[in-house]
């Protein structure tokens, strides 16, 4: 084993021959026996890391979403400090849509799990959506309450 797998510096990549899943240190692909050239190999695990980075961050997203409506709920509780939580998420979540759409939405992969995380980000602004109707609601009734 190479001092790079043990120390944890070496990422994994699709090999460019078959597209199984190699380490970015090997000379030739274990599967397919292609030869692996370094620099794409460095680039591969770069842009492999980043892909499972974004993928880690819509999952995130899409389920802060829906514990953002579990708070909502639990704040219709009498004397619950739960809903707390419901208006936290709801600031927190469009901030951190844009930052993913800032740091991620430029990748270039037809990475499976990508697309994933694609799909992920939209459903949490999709199911974030509907707190902010909600929000616009409560505030145009306050306005003419008062």
């Amino acid at each position: 084993m190479s001092d790079s797998i043990i120390s944890g510096r070496a990422g994994v990549f699709p090999c460019p021959g078959c597209g199984q899943m190699i380490y970015s240190d090997v000379v030739k692909c274990r599967f397919c026996s292609s030869r692996v050239d370094r620099q794409a190999a460095v680039r591969g695990a770069d842009l492999q890391r980043r892909v499972n980075s974004a993928c880690n961050q819509a999952k995130m997203l899409r389920n802060s979403a829906g514990v953002m409506w579990v708070f909502f709920l639990l704040g219709l509780i009498p004397f619950s400090q739960l809903g707390w939580g419901f208006t936290g998420l709801f600031f927190v979540i469009p901030v951190s849509l844009i930052y993913w759409q800032v740091k991620f939405g430029g990748i270039q992969s037809s990475d499976a799990d990508y697309k994933r995380a694609q799909r992920d980000r939209l459903i949490a602004f999709i199911i974030w959506l509907p707190a902010l109707a909600l929000q616009l609601f409560s505030i145009g009734v306050g306005l003419l309450v008062s």
